[in-house]
């Protein structure tokens, strides 16, 4: 095999390695969306859970401490809210 068989067979081991990479990358971003797609259909179903549970329309054990933590996470922000609408007030 000579010199130029040599550089040949590298360059294509080189474009089949960046065609793999290249595949490689896609599917990652693809899979980071589709990751992203789960969380916001998560946080969509934890939204519609949560709004049941409030109107008593939904109601298990397993859930109680979740609400807890949304009731309680709700309320600071509520306090932190009223705080800002405080101190805009005085100035």
């Amino acid at each position: 095999m000579g010199i130029f068989d040599t550089i040949k067979d590298k360059a294509g081991d080189l474009a089949s390695d960046a065609e793999r990479a290249g595949k490689l990358g896609a599917a990652q971003v693809k899979l980071k969306s589709l990751q992203g797609d789960v969380r916001d259909a998560l946080a969509r179903l934890g939204e519609e859970a949560f709004a049941l549970v409030e109107k008593g329309e939904l109601s298990h054990p397993g859930l109680e401490a979740a609400v807890a933590g949304v009731r309680d996470a709700k309320k600071l922000v509520a306090d932190k809210e009223e705080e800002i609408a405080r101190i805009k007030a005085e100035g």
